[in-house]
This record gives C-alpha cells, sequence and structure tokens, in this order.
C-alpha cells in the first residue's frame, strides 16, 4: 500500500506556518538534482574505488534507473528498500526513488534476517536493492529465505559482484534498465509536493514496537541547507562519506552534497589509514565520523605524514566523545573539530562553535540551532529552570512528520502542543549550551550505533541454557559504552560468551554482539518486580 500524507502528522497549519516562516518551501531532491544538472553538468558529483559520476551522469542513470522501475509496476507512495554498501549505486537509487515519487527506505548492509524481514515486512517494500556479496556474506540468500512471508515485494534487485551474474527471481541492477524508454515523461516521472513523505527509516530498535520515522523533502532538505549554511560547506567542498549511508548521518552527507553542488568521495569499509589516504589524495575538507573512528584516525601512526591541510572542518557525534580525544583532534588535525548532537526523528538540533575557545564548549554539544526550540520538561511537561536535569523537548521545520502506522508511539512522543519528545536526558547551562546528561530510553550506543537491548535479550531468552537475561551498557573509553549480557543460566549448565556470541551471529548485525557476559544467580528488582538495571549496573561496575 502506498505511503500518503495521511500515514503522517502534518496538518495545513503546520504547513503553512513553516512556509510562511521561510523554513520550508517547494524545493524537492529531484530539483536539486535539476539544478545542478544545469549549473555545473560535467563537475564531479559523487565518487567511490570503482565509479564516477558527474551530475549530468547521475541525473542521466537515475532516469535510467527510475523507468525501469517505473515498468516495473513501481508509482509513487511505493517504498523501494535499499541496503547498500557506501556506493555510487546508492546515490543513483535515491535520484531515482525521488523522481519517481516514491519513497525510500534504507538501513545498513550489517542488518541481518531479524532486523530486515521486520523492516521489508513493516514497510510494505515494494522493491528491495542489496548487494550480492558484501564482506563476503549472501545478501539475496538471505532475502529468498523470509520472501515467502513478504507479499508486498514485488521486485529483487542485486547489484552484482562480477557484472555477470545471474540469481533466480532476481534482477540485476544494470539489467533493470534494458529495454526501457529512454526519458521519463512516458513512463511515470512525477514532481512530488515537498511535503511528500520522501523516505522511512527505522530506528535501531527493530523489534517489538516498531519505529518507523517518517520525513518528506522539506524536512530533510531543510536541515541539510541550514546545517551547510553554519559548516561553510559549499560548491568547492569535498566531503568524505565515512558512515554508512544506510544511517541517517550517511544519508545526509549525501544531501548535503547535493544542496550544495559539491563533492562526495564514499568509502564503504573504514580503515583510518586508508582513510587518512584518502584526505590527502582527494583534498578532503570535512567528513563526519564517530568518536571511535575518530580516535582511530589519531592513533593511525601514517597521521603525522600525511598532508591533511585541505581539511576545513571535522564533526563528531553520536556518542560522547571524551575530553582528551576533541582537546588532541582539534591540534593534530589542523582545523576546527566539533561536536554534533542530532537523531533521526529531528535531524541536527545543536553543535559547538568552532569559533569560540575549546575550553567553553567541551563537555556540551553546543547551543541549540537558531531554527529548533529546545525545552528541558520534568515528567509532568513543566519547564526545568538553567541547569537542571529534565527530558530535552524540541519543535521546529526539521522534526520528522510522525511514526508509520504507530498512532501510540505518536501520541507518547508528541505534547499537546506539538513538541517532540526526544527521550534524552539534558540540561542547558547559563550560556545556553546544551549538556547530554543520559538517555529516558533503554538504549546502548557502541561506536556511535544504536543498539536497544531488548531485541538481544528476547533472542537470548531461546538459549537452551538460558533461564533468564537482561543485557545493558558498560561504560568503555574506546566505544563509549559495550553491550553486557547478564544471564542466570539454567541449573546444572555452564555458558561463556563464545556461546552466547554464537548464538547470535548471523541473527542481528555484528556491532551489536555482547563484548562481556556477567554471570548471576538472581537479579535485583524494584517493588513491582522489574529487573532494576541501574543497580545492576552498579554491580557489574564492581566487578569490573
Amino acid at each position: 500500500m502506498p505511503v500518503t500524507r495521511q500515514d503522517t502528522r502534518l496538518s495545513d497549519a503546520l504547513i503553512d506556518a513553516y512556509e510562511r516562516d521561510g523554513y520550508w518551501d517547494s524545493t524537492t531532491l529531484t530539483d536539486l538534482l535539476e539544478h545542478n544538472l544545469t549549473t555545473k553538468p560535467d563537475l564531479p558529483a559523487f565518487l567511490d574505488g570503482q565509479t564516477q559520476l558527474t551530475w549530468r551522469q547521475l541525473w542521466e542513470t537515475s532516469e535510467s534507473v527510475a523507468a525501469g522501475l517505473r515498468a516495473r509496476g513501481v508509482v509513487a507512495g511505493d517504498v523501494v528498500a535499499v541496503q547498500l554498501p557506501n556506493r555510487v549505486e546508492f546515490v543513483v537509487l535515491l535520484a531515482a526513488v525521488a523522481r519517481l515519487g516514491a519513497v525510500l527506505c534504507q538501513f545498513p548492509p550489517d542488518y541481518r534476517t531479524r532486523e530486515v524481514e521486520l523492516i521489508l515486512s513493516f514497510s510494505e517494500a515494494r522493491v528491495v536493492v542489496v548487494p550480492e556479496r558484501w564482506k563476503s556474506f549472501d545478501y539475496p540468500a538471505m532475502i529468498d529465505q523470509m520472501r515467502p512471508r513478504l507479499p508486498a515485494l514485488q521486485l529483487a534487485l542485486f547489484l552484482s559482484s562480477d557484472g555477470a551474474s545471474q540469481r533466480h527471481g532476481w534482477l540485476e541492477l544494470a539489467e533493470l534498465t534494458a529495454g526501457t524508454v529512454s526519458g521519463l515523461e512516458s513512463t511515470g516521472q512525477v514532481r512530488p509536493d515537498a511535503n511528500d513523505v520522501m523516505r522511512i527509516a527505522f530506528t535501531s530498535g527493530t523489534t517489538g514496537d516498531p519505529k518507523a520515522v517518517l520525513h518528506t523533502h522539506n524536512t530533510t532538505i531543510f536541515t541539510n541547507r541550514r546545517q551547510n549554511e553554519q559548516w561553510g560547506i559549499t560548491a568547492q567542498s569535498r566531503l568524505l562519506v565515512l558512515l554508512p549511508v544506510g544511517l541517517n548521518v550517511g544519508l545526509f552527507a549525501i544531501i548535503q552534497t547535493c544542496v550544495a553542488g559539491a563533492t562526495a568521495i564514499l568509502m564503504d569499509q573504514f580503515d583510518a589509514g586508508d582513510a587518512l589516504a584518502l584526505i590527502e589524495r582527494e583534498r578532503i575538507t570535512t567528513f563526519l565520523v564517530a568518536p571511535t573512528a575518530l580516535i582511530a584516525l589519531l592513533n593511525h601512526p601514517s597521521l603525522s605524514d600525511r598532508d591533511v591541510t585541505s581539511l576545513q572542518l571535522v564533526q563528531t557525534g553520536g556518542a560522547s566523545t571524551p575530553m582528551q580525544v576533541l582537546r588532541e583532534a582539534n591540534t593534530r588535525l589542523g582545523c576546527p573539530v566539533v561536536d554534533v548532537y542530532g537523531m533521526l526523528e529531528s535531524g541536527w538540533t545543536s553543535c559547538t562553535c568552532a569559533s569560540e575557545p575549546f575550553e567553553e564548549w567541551v563537555g556540551t554539544v553546543g547551543r541549540p540551532h537558531p531554527w529548533l526550540q529546545v525545552r528541558i520538561l520534568d515528567p509532568d511537561g513543566t519547564d526545568f529552570p538553567p541547569g537542571a536535569q529534565g527530558e530535552i523537548t524540541k519543535t521546529g521545520p526539521s522534526i520528522c512528520v510522525g511514526y508509520f502506522r504507530n498512532s501510540a508511539k505518536n501520541a507518547e512522543s508528541w505534547t499537546a502542543d506539538g513538541w517532540f519528545r526526544s527521550g534524552d536526558l539534558g540540561s542547558i547551562d547559563a550560556q545556553g549550551r546544551l549538556r547530554i546528561t543520559g538517555r529516558t530510553k533503554d538504549m546502548i550506543i557502541h561506536g556511535g550505533a544504536n543498539i536497544w537491548p531488548r531485541e538481544l535479550e528476547e533472542l537470548l531468552h531461546l538459549h537452551p541454557r538460558v533461564l533468564d537475561v537482561t543485557v545493558i551498557g558498560v561504560p568503555d573509553d574506546y566505544f563509549g559504552e559495550n553491550v553486557c549480557a547478564c544471564v542466570i543460566p539454567h541449573p546444572e549448565t555452564e555458558i561463556d560468551l563464545q556461546d552466547v556470541i554464537d548464538f547470535l551471529r548471523g541473527q542481528v548485525a555484528k556491532y551489536k554482539l555482547p563484548q562481556r557476559l556477567e554471570l548471576f544467580d538472581e537479579f535485583p528488582t524494584g517493588p513491582t518486580g522489574k529487573i532494576a538495571k541501574q543497580v545492576l549496573r552498579d554491580q557489574v561496575a564492581r566487578r569490573v
């Protein structure tokens, strides 16, 4: 069933208000691409390790792909699910989907059976696009196992590893355009409204209560246009895309490139040495990196030998970055290194200021952006005074337009007067800077990746030697937090960390696998019998 505006929280009053204030307009992703085609057709747009596309080539290739999809029945509002690494083919598909008025649902290539089936099923994806192989994993084989349970899935496409592969029931991406009419006028190009849904993106907690976030062209383009202005990203910029395009931050780097008409270099597997070599060779001006990868760059022995003088700004975020790391990065990379805070539902929320002394902002995530209002509320919805900790609540033109088919979550996440409850705990100091102090949501952030304990707990409850289990995050100097599985084994059985890892491997992404196992005879509980996770964390901390 196609996704329509009726699936969102959008109202005419909200649209009118943001248009009147100059935040939203009629620009879609197709408009950005067409502008770059007109103004800089033969300049490089996107490069990866194998392919380079100019803006003209991107326009023409995406036109052919869109025509191929339309010829096979894809229409406006249909969901096209894409699980590709950082390759230019992802950008082509993004452009093609936008030109059809369809809806992109992207997710990272690390996801496996449990995560992928939930996403494809809940979104009712009509099309799925995967690599044939990446990191030796067979993606079409994974999809084939679940296809009988996905009645909405009508078209399966794969990106061939050798350009000559064939799979029963699959179409190679290059074959999609074979025999299609050149041009889209007769095959279904549409001009979507800027307030139509552009993409569905799932939060990392893909179990139990699916949270599929809806964004329009306006909410997506606005936040990246304003961020470009703040970060000085222009047509002369060269962005290095290190984070997966299957995640919000990776996609944003693509959108920022389109907004500015800049050039982006995509790296599909992070390696600190290779990244430094790319920065030098491609004269990279900016990139966004998770704290763990930033630490790896700073610790790589080749850093002192590389010419990184092209760098103008580096952003880090996704997890708390240690103060000493930020201090060292600001010195050794030869450019400002800023800390950013955002989330899938709201886009960029705040950023430290590159022109302000490091000592003034370290430990904060800077001041909220002027277009995004932020309040700190207590559980009853009352505003806290400066310096007091409460829930970070936001409103503004970059906020998503709701959770897909989840009225209960929509009711829970927005206040009666339309403010979005982030679930993050924080405070605002006397200088107006935002400090993140915790999370109301039971989430672990490992190396910038969000991990929901409930998903792992449900799986580990199926282990034959596990009587009871709860999963917590434990502090780690490098990853921010590690995953710790706390297990009560069945009587007269033994279990170790490797048993747990082997049981989960293949069912969830590798980064979700626990790094630690702690065995218990019983768990601490509160008055209602619920496991007291903070007490449990304290017990584990004492063991460490």
